[in-house]
């Protein structure tokens, strides 16, 4: 009788450890006032793996990989892409930007079993940053001596998503022939 209720003491003590470690995390997403500062649009277009640097990853394939990108507190991944040396992600997200702050990306093989490992790592300096934002070009990055390198684009959003109060509507052409219109959500 005695280890029966100790034993559904325990069980109960996991279950509600367990779930108010995850329901504690709404504040974040709840409560959490919108960013309002400057922001950065990240595109990582791709990876070029060495095939003998990286083979040991994935002992039966060819390696898992995803990109971490981060700057200041924030950091973004991009999707898996199983199996390959030259992984193509055509990945894009927002950040929100810190003019005095790099950015730092990871490549990550991806391990269901052990745990992710890295791969190789970039860096962009704060000044490098500002120069890209205003080349709007893409840039090869090396992630070590012989492992590989990775594409990335930094830029700031496109005018329309910056804009507040849009007036009623903005059309840009998109394709020849065609056109979009933005209307105002206020």
């Amino acid at each position: 009788m005695k280890a029966r209720s100790a034993l559904s003491t325990i069980v109960a003590f996991t279950i509600v450890l367990g779930i108010d470690s995850r329901t504690l995390q709404f504040w974040n997403v709840w409560l959490k006032r919108p960013y309002k500062g400057s922001q950065l649009v990240i595109e990582v277009v791709g990876a070029d793996l060495n095939k003998r640097a990286n083979r040991f990853f994935d002992f039966w394939s060819k390696p898992d990989t995803y990109i971490k990108c981060e700057h200041g507190d924030n950091e973004r991944k991009t999707q898996i892409e199983p199996n390959t040396y030259t992984p193509r992600y055509l990945w894009q997200s927002k950040m929100p930007y810190e003019s005095n702050t790099g950015f730092r990306f990871r490549v990550m093989e991806a391990n269901v079993i052990k745990g992710d490992d890295v791969v190789g790592r970039a860096h962009i300096s704060a000044a490098d940053v500002r120069r890209m934002m205003k080349s709007r070009e893409f840039r090869l990055l090396r992630i070590g001596d012989g492992i590989g390198s990775i594409v990335v684009r930094l830029s700031r959003p496109a005018e329309e998503l910056r804009m507040k109060g849009w007036s009623t509507s903005i059309t840009k052409p998109l394709l020849e022939g065609t056109t979009a219109t933005l209307s105002s959500q206020n």
